[in-house]
């Protein structure tokens, strides 16, 4: 009997770190996007990964600095895309908004303003992803991921 259970308890602990696993390799927004339109493109991407947020938590400018570090440890990754031929940035500001539509389950317009739209993504209730992009003459693209609190989204709305 007691066999039995812990075998029953192995098997749903296995379930649950796959299940985890898998949420947490979930594709974000700015990935599929230079997935499906980076080649041929001025598009780059630059990501400040879990490791580069843990560098930057310790430097001496955020440790004394109460609210940059609540903000900052509250992300899990930062991708920041953008383009430098000015020619083709209508056409990657229109692909990132019809991204967005055609996933409309999955982000929300949160805001929108001039030529800024942001997107949210929320699990369970809570903010996960935010996704701003914008053109003033270059296509750019703000991919925030963690657990974000509502003060953070309105930090990021001031961008």
């Amino acid at each position: 009997m007691i066999q039995s259970l812990k075998y029953i308890l192995l098997t749903l602990i296995t379930c649950m770190l796959t299940l985890t696993a898998s949420a947490q390799k979930e594709e974000d927004f700015a990935s599929r996007y230079m997935t499906l339109y980076a080649q041929g493109t001025s598009l780059e991407c630059t990501t400040l990964s879990p490791d580069m947020m843990e560098l930057i938590l310790g430097l001496p400018s955020v440790e004394g600095n109460g609210l940059a570090k609540e903000l900052l440890s509250q992300l899990k990754s930062i991708r920041v895309v953008k383009n430098s031929a000015k020619a083709e940035t209508a056409k990657l500001f229109g692909l990132a908004h019809s991204l967005a539509q055609k996933n409309a389950k999955r982000y929300k317009l949160f805001a929108e303003e001039g030529d800024k739209q942001m997107y949210i993504r929320r699990h369970e209730g809570k903010i996960v992803e935010i996704v701003m992009f914008m053109h003033n003459g270059h296509f750019q693209m703000l991919n925030v991921t963690g657990n974000i609190s509502e003060s953070f989204l309105q930090q990021v709305l001031k961008i």
